[in-house]
């Protein structure tokens, strides 16, 4: 055995790892915000920040520094922000060691969004009239701004009373025109023949959305994932599916990945530096659940594997939640049995409170171990509404408040910056209840940036609280 481990003349151990810069903000070709902390991942960045430095290009020609803390400087990982004045272009790390390393980024201005000043405006209307649609919104780099493309999948059409729901596996595209305004949401090629079959491989509702693409994750392509739900017999899923997607359609079938550790539908979805966040969310018999899961999208597409988190400090669902540079919040939701989506009944009680954690923006895993109790940042309980996170503000939209009755405000608007979350406060302008849209509960929403910095959104679907007729409206501004 030694004479033939000794015959293996000529072997070299492998060298060292290349320096390189790998990620930023865990995307390949990221889309970042100027203002905004981000993080560069790689290898051989030096263990102290020494005479490196890091350069943007600079609007107007040349480059610009970035801010740097020897704390947030390390071999694999440096934390960053984003130059004020910085544009797309070459982003460079200078080590210490005299490495120069480089990538390319796009940098779109920090535009503060007025939540005084903002105008809803109906846009084109969906092909059907649903509660708890999954929606995904995908950025794309075009020239000097950016393209965006709409995806909708699932939903339920509420049928013979609040708690019967008839979910639904279709799935629909439609791309964002440069007065952001929408095109015609057309249904992808829904056929029993499963390989060429682009709609889901069952009905679902209430489950989550997100669009991966090598602009917000370590994926080279683009894909839709589709993340629990409820089906027919109303039963939570765990089943996670992807599908490839272009900026005009669904290229490729649904099959499952990863799923998560528990089924869980209604839950709250954030996705962030190519993270999945997965907050609360009911089981099968409607019970909120606490469970708090982490997912990253991989180099194939798939899920690197389910973490579980520190559970919320109490049980939440129908709610909201953003995760900010170190921070998770989730607020507001239902904590007791309800019928699917919520219902629109005075019971259950809905949540003013909200649930905290501190995360690693380095890392994206939780730090410490539990989440605990925060302010209550809404006006009064509210549950069912829509989430849409603009930048330097996140509004919530539509809901019911407790006691079962119309939320006194359409639309709240609460600050959003670095860590911050303010409370949330009436946000002035029309209402879509005010130009006939009715009193929505349960619509989606869903957020894009322009090239200019600005940003849109729309909610899609709902029930009306006053007709208790399901909507097929889309607003938007």
């Amino acid at each position: 055995m030694l004479a033939g481990l000794g015959s293996c003349t000529g072997a070299t151990e492998p060298g060292p790892p290349v320096p390189r810069i790998d990620y930023v903000d865990g995307a390949i070709q990221p889309i970042l915000n100027a203002g905004q902390t981000t993080v560069i991942e790689g290898f051989g960045f030096g263990r102290d920040t020494g005479t490196g430095r890091i350069t943007f290009a600079a609007a107007g020609g040349g480059t610009v520094n970035a801010a740097s803390d020897t704390a947030g400087w390390g071999d694999e990982a440096i934390r960053v922000v984003v130059p004020a004045t910085a544009t797309s272009g070459t982003l460079t790390v200078r080590t210490d060691a005299g490495h120069s390393l480089s990538t390319s980024v796009y940098v779109v201005p920090r535009v503060s969004f007025d939540t005084a000043g903002f105008t809803w405006q109906g846009r084109t209307g969906f092909p059907r009239s649903p509660v708890g649609v999954a929606l995904a919104a995908a950025e794309y780099p075009s020239g000097s701004g950016i393209a965006t493309t709409l995806y909708a999948a699932g939903g339920a059409e509420v049928i013979g009373g609040d708690s019967a729901i008839q979910p639904d596996s279709g799935v629909y595209v439609a791309t964002v025109q440069s007065n952001a305004s929408i095109g015609s949401w057309v249904r992808q090629r829904d056929t029993v023949f499963a390989d060429s079959n682009h709609s889901l491989p069952v009905r679902l509702a209430f489950a989550s959305a997100v669009a991966a693409t090598p602009y917000n994750s370590r994926f080279p392509s683009t894909e839709l994932i589709v993340i629990g739900g409820m089906d027919t017999a109303k039963n939570a899923q765990a089943a996670v599916y992807i599908a490839a997607v272009s900026q005009t359609r669904v290229t490729s079938r649904f099959f499952p990945v990863e799923p998560l550790p528990a089924p869980v539908a209604g839950a709250i979805a954030v996705f962030r530096r190519g993270r999945i966040y997965v907050f609360g969310g009911v089981d099968s018999a409607g019970q909120p659940q606490s469970g708090v899961y982490v997912g990253r999208v991989g180099l194939d597409g798939r899920i690197d594997g389910w973490f579980t988190a520190p559970s919320l400090s109490s049980p939440r669902a129908y709610g909201g939640g953003v995760v900010l540079d170190d921070r998770a919040l989730a607020f507001g939701g239902i904590a007791d049995v309800a019928d699917p989506g919520g219902g629109l009944d005075a019971t259950p009680s809905r949540l003013v409170t909200s649930d905290t954690a501190t995360l690693s923006l380095v890392s994206g895993f939780f730090l410490g171990s539990a989440w605990t109790g925060g302010p209550g940042v809404l006006p009064q309980g509210r549950s069912q509404f829509a989430v849409l996170p603009v930048g330097t503000a996140v509004l919530l939209v539509g809901g019911l408040c407790d006691g079962g009755v119309a939320c006194p405000n359409e639309t709240v608007a609460a600050t959003s910056a670095g860590d911050s979350l303010g409370p949330f406060h009436p946000a002035a302008g029309n209402t879509i209840s005010g130009a006939g849209g009715g009193v929505l509960v349960d619509p989606t929403g869903v957020t894009w940036r322009a090239g200019d910095g600005s940003y849109h959104g729309l909610v899609l679907g709902g029930m009306d609280l006053t007709s208790r007729l399901r909507r097929a409206a889309v607003w938007g501004f």
